[in-house]
C-alpha cells in the first residue's frame, strides 16, 4: 500500500472547504493509495472536528495562533487568514515525515497524487511547486537576483522535503525571515516560503496546481488539482468547467446540509444560468441593441422573466 501523507491548515470558516479536498482526494486516489491527512487548526468547534474526522485518515494538530498574531496584520495581507502561516512550523510538527504534501482549502483534487507525492526531489531541493501567475513580476517586487530558469512559486500546493528542511534548520530560517520582514509581505507565508527556499524548489507542471480562470470553459488541461485561487465557486460571479464539480463532492461531505452554504449554493446556481443566458443571447444576437424587440428580450433575460417566443 502508497501511503501519502497531505496537510491542510484551516479554521471554523473554511472546515468545509477542508472536507471537501479531503473528499475529492479520497474518491480520486488509487485503490493501492492510503491518504493521511494533516489538520493544522487553532479554532475547530468540537462538531467541525468530528465532522472532518469522520471525512477519511485525519488527525489533528492544534497551533497556538498566538505565535503568529505579532507578524500578521500587516494591512496588506488582507485576504489571507492566520492558518496559512501554520505550514511554516510542519519540519517540527511532523517530526517522523520525510515529506508532506500541503493543500490549500480552496482547491479540488481530481485524480492520483501518487506522481507529485513521489517526485524526485535531488539534494538541493527542499520543494516542489508550480510556477505562480505572474512570477516576474513577484520576483522583481522581492527584490531577488534573477536568471532564466528561477521562478517564484504558488504554496496552494507544495511537497515539502521535511527530512532536508530539519536537517539544514529551514524552520528556523523562515521563522527569522517572517520577524524581520513581515510589515512589507504581501502574500504572507507564500513570499516566506519564496524567500527562504528560492532557487531550491523542483518546478512541476500547472496541471498539480492548475489556477482555475473565471469564465474558462475550456477543459484540455486535465489537471490533478484545480485551484481556485481567485474568485471561490461557492461566490456569485465565478463560472468554469470546475465549478460544479466543487459542488458534486461538496454534496458528499458531512457539511452538505450546512443551510447557509446551500443558499450560496443555489444563488451561485441562479446568477450562472443568468449570465449564461445573457452571454449566449449576445452572442447568438450581437447587434441586439439595434433591435427594439431584441432589446426586450434581453432585457426579459435580465430581469429573468420568459423570453416571448
Amino acid at each position: 500500500m502508497k501511503k501519502l501523507e497531505l496537510c491542510l491548515s484551516t479554521d471554523d470558516n473554511y472546515a468545509k472547504y477542508a472536507s471537501t479536498v479531503i473528499c475529492s482526494a479520497n474518491c480520486n486516489k488509487s485503490d493501492d493509495e492510503e491518504l493521511i491527512f494533516h489538520i493544522l487548526y487553532s479554532n475547530l468547534t468540537d462538531e467541525n472536528i468530528e465532522k472532518l474526522a469522520s471525512c477519511g485518515n485525519v488527525i489533528f494538530h492544534k497551533i497556538d495562533k498566538a505565535i503568529f498574531e505579532p507578524y500578521f496584520n500587516n494591512g496588506v495581507c488582507k485576504n489571507v487568514t492566520i492558518p496559512t502561516l501554520y505550514r511554516l512550523m510542519l519540519p517540527s510538527l511532523l517530526p517522523n515525515a520525510d515529506r508532506i504534501l500541503y493543500l490549500d482549502c480552496d482547491l479540488i483534487v481530481l485524480s492520483s497524487l501518487w506522481e507529485l507525492f513521489n517526485v524526485d526531489l535531488n539534494e538541493d531541493q527542499y520543494a516542489a511547486c508550480v510556477k505562480d501567475l505572474g512570477s516576474n513580476e513577484h520576483i522583481k517586487r522581492m527584490g531577488f537576483e534573477f536568471s532564466g530558469d528561477d521562478f517564484y512559486f504558488n504554496a496552494g500546493v507544495c511537497l515539502f522535503n521535511l527530512k532536508k528542511m530539519r536537517h539544514e534548520n529551514i524552520q528556523d530560517k523562515m521563522f527569522d525571515y517572517l520577524k524581520q520582514n513581515w510589515q512589507k509581505l504581501n502574500y504572507s507565508d507564500q513570499d516566506v516560503l519564496n524567500a527562504v527556499l528560492y532557487r531550491h524548489v523542483k518546478r512541476m507542471d500547472k496541471k498539480f496546481n492548475f489556477i482555475t480562470y473565471n469564465f474558462y470553459f475550456s477543459n484540455d488541461i486535465n489537471p490533478v488539482i484545480a485551484h481556485f485561487a481567485g474568485v471561490k465557486p461557492w461566490k456569485v460571479g465565478f463560472y468554469n468547467v470546475y465549478r460544479e464539480m466543487f459542488w458534486k463532492y461538496f454534496l458528499m461531505t458531512p457539511f452538505k446540509d450546512d443551510k447557509s452554504q446551500n443558499m450560496m449554493k443555489n444563488s451561485v446556481l441562479f446568477m450562472h444560468n443568468r449570465i449564461c443566458q445573457i452571454l449566449w443571447y449576445i452572442k447568438m444576437y450581437p447587434l441586439f441593441f439595434l433591435n427594439k424587440s431584441r432589446i426586450s428580450d434581453f432585457m426579459r433575460i435580465v430581469r429573468n422573466s420568459e423570453i416571448n417566443p
